[in-house]
């Protein structure tokens, strides 16, 4: 599943409550925050946030880390970087303080998770089960 150009959904909608009862479940406290994004209109949805980050972050300062994020590691700007290895599916950085996952959803949607350091992150089979979480497992 991860390693399409786009992300075949079978006509099914993004059930991100879905997704955020799958990464609370595995990394309960860990999971730092996650937002939904569209390159096109630079906006974003905040579909989670540890309640201790609500405070520590002030709603400036996240709105300047998920811009910055949208500008640099878009889909198109990544796979234009690295036009020989193909479609990008998705981007991992490791922080000192968490690892932030870049879950591409087509060209302009993605996912941006943000899980705290020292959590293993295994790819693809992290991002196929954050992908089957989101659309359902299929039929």
């Amino acid at each position: 599943m991860s390693t399409d150009t786009h992300i075949d959904t079978n006509g099914r909608k993004p059930d991100y409550d879905a997704l955020v009862a799958f990464l609370l479940e595995r990394y309960e406290d860990d999971l730092r925050w996650i937002a939904s994004f569209n390159t096109d209109s630079y906006r974003y949805d905040v579909r989670y946030i540890r309640e201790d980050l609500k405070t520590e972050l002030s709603n400036h300062e996240f709105d300047v880390v998920v811009h910055r994020s949208i500008a640099l590691f878009n889909r198109p700007y990544v796979e234009e970087v690295y036009t020989h290895l193909g479609h990008a599916c998705s981007l991992v950085l490791q922080h000192e303080r968490a690892t932030a996952v870049h879950v591409y959803l087509s060209d302009a949607d993605g996912l941006i998770i943000k899980i705290r350091a020292g959590n293993e992150i295994c790819v693809p089979g992290f991002i196929d089960e954050c992908l089957a979480a989101l659309y359902g497992a299929g039929d």
